[in-house]
């Protein structure tokens, strides 16, 4: 099974050109894609509906999207009616195989009031694997702009994920009332799950502690990319950041599932963003 994500900064890429079909074309082809700074309504990105277009693309997938963040964008026309647009910003993820049900987390900001300080969060899909199985994917992105956030942020996504079992899903129980008669059979919330983004932090600062080591009531992360034999200051996801190229782009799996982790690789050709896509391939057994 092969997943893909990728940042894809609205489709603006090296060349200063916005273009969503280079995107689809690096990433097309994985099982499970999970992207993020996926728009909505905005006016450098020509104020377009990009989930859509991606779908519209990638007509093979089943697709979800998170907009962790929502402001009005909406147009009082000359006669008195109203244009209904929201300006939207978060994590898309699609799938070959359906996605049984999706959960959108906001995680915590502060006031940051030096500089543009957005809201992010974290998309959970549940995604059909057949034969009965089925897998969480989680596609986070944190703040880029205060480490303390970020390690709340972690702290916050890691108390959800260890609970989602435990919680149930979109719904749970027995016997709808038949008003809800299309919900026959709760979708699954099992235990196995993948955690992937932007994390806006490097694998060697202290920042990434608080992703390995678990507190009380909090999942445990395995790091794909180390599993795969990769040293933790290796690999380049972003190098564009003027401060050094890094690998801020990270995956994680829970720990039974660590001897599925077969192979990672970062796309270092695609030039469709100011990251590269990162590549995960995981066998198919659905348990240790």
């Amino acid at each position: 099974m092969k997943i893909v994500t990728y940042n894809i900064q609205f489709g603006l890429g090296r060349d200063g050109h916005s273009n969503l079909k280079r995107i689809a074309q690096a990433v097309d082809g994985a099982d499970i894609i999970a992207l993020q700074e996926v728009e909505r309504n905005w006016q450098h990105s020509g104020n377009v509906d990009q989930p859509h277009l991606l779908g519209q693309i990638l007509k093979n997938y089943y697709w979800v999207y998170g907009p962790h963040f929502d402001v009005d964008a909406s147009i009082r026309n000359p006669d008195g009616t109203v244009t209904n647009n929201r300006r939207q910003f978060g994590n898309m993820i699609l799938s070959k195989t359906p996605i049984q049900s999706m959960r959108l987390f906001t995680l915590p900001k502060s006031p940051v009031n030096e500089q543009h300080n957005m809201t992010v969060g974290m998309t959970e899909a549940v995604i059909d694997l057949g034969s009965g199985r089925a897998i969480r994917v989680y596609n986070a992105h944190l703040s880029a702009k205060s480490a303390n956030d970020r390690i709340r942020q972690i702290h916050t996504l890691r108390s959800i994920i260890k609970r989602a079992p435990a919680e149930g899903g979109a719904w749970t129980g027995v016997g709808p009332p038949p008003i809800w008669g299309e919900d026959a059979v709760a979708p699954p919330m099992p235990e196995d799950f993948i955690l992937l983004g932007d994390f806006n932090l490097l694998p060697i600062g202290p920042e990434y502690t608080h992703l390995i080591r678990a507190d009380a009531g909090e999942c445990d992360l395995v790091d794909c990319w180390v599993l795969a034999g990769h040293g933790r200051d290796e690999g380049i996801t972003f190098p564009a950041n003027p401060q050094g190229q890094q690998r801020i782009d990270l995956t994680f799996v829970a720990p039974q599932m660590q001897s599925r982790v077969m192979d990672t690789r970062i796309d270092d050709k695609a030039a469709g963003s100011d990251h590269q896509p990162y590549w995960i391939e995981l066998g198919n057994a659905p348990n240790d």
